[in-house]
């Protein structure tokens, strides 16, 4: 596991990691522990609600993609979405990662099942998103990421892996050369039992606003 920051205390530094095949599982999980890692955890509240399930995500670059592998704690995962760009985040458990290229106004959000069905979508601006078009309006249908997902035989919890082109991550081509971008991962946990699903993220937020880009964390992608 690497926690290296970069020159700025408050910037992860997302360092390169050995290469793998989606599916992969036991060298994936070898590779990815030498990325940088983020924790879930409930930051709006001063100790986490009953039912809250730990999970962690290491993030790599390798050659031009960036790379997330997701280990999470789950009771039972599953999610009733079929197809791309359901409403996932409203039939059971998903994996999200909203990411900002430094600099710009746009921003992404990327959904994953336990199933491996994909969410995208694009926001022109925070002030978009606030319209309240629904997120049919931002949907992207040309696909913009791959992943792989397995949960475990036991049914207790689920794993992912998300490769994203870094040139999507940085908004690039760019003359200014930044690798600096603004990332949080936040999950839905439908858990047996319960009305509303149990919420976390990866950045410390005051308030489960996922759209909160301003309490995102930063991170800067190293050169390979």
């Amino acid at each position: 596991m690497s926690d290296v920051r970069s020159s700025d205390s408050a910037c992860l530094l997302i360092p390169p990691v050995a290469g793998f095949a989606l599916g992969d599982w036991e060298a994936t999980a070898r590779a990815m522990r030498a990325g940088a890692r983020v924790d879930f955890g409930q930051t709006w509240f001063a100790q986490p609600e009953p039912g809250f399930a730990p999970g962690h995500v290491w993030l790599g670059v390798q050659g031009d993609e960036l790379v997330a592998y997701a280990v999470l704690t789950d009771d039972r995962p599953v999610n009733r979405a079929t197809k791309l760009n359901d409403p996932m985040w409203m039939t059971g458990d998903v994996l999200e990662l909203f990411f900002h290229a430094e600099g710009r106004p746009g921003y992404y959000e990327f959904h994953v099942t336990p199933e491996n069905i994909h969410l995208q979508l694009f926001f022109p601006s925070t002030a978009a998103f606030h319209e309240g078009r629904g997120h049919r309006h931002w949907s992207l249908t040309e696909p913009k990421f791959t992943s792989a997902t397995r949960i475990n035989a036991e049914r207790t919890g689920w794993e992912a892996v998300m490769r994203i082109p870094l040139a999507l991550v940085l908004d690039e081509p760019r003359t200014d050369g930044s690798r600096k971008f603004r990332f949080s991962f936040s999950r839905y946990d439908y858990q047996p039992g319960r009305r509303l699903p149990v919420t976390s993220a990866t950045p410390r937020m005051s308030q489960p606003d996922f759209h909160g880009m301003h309490e995102w964390d930063w991170a800067e992608a190293a050169r390979g």
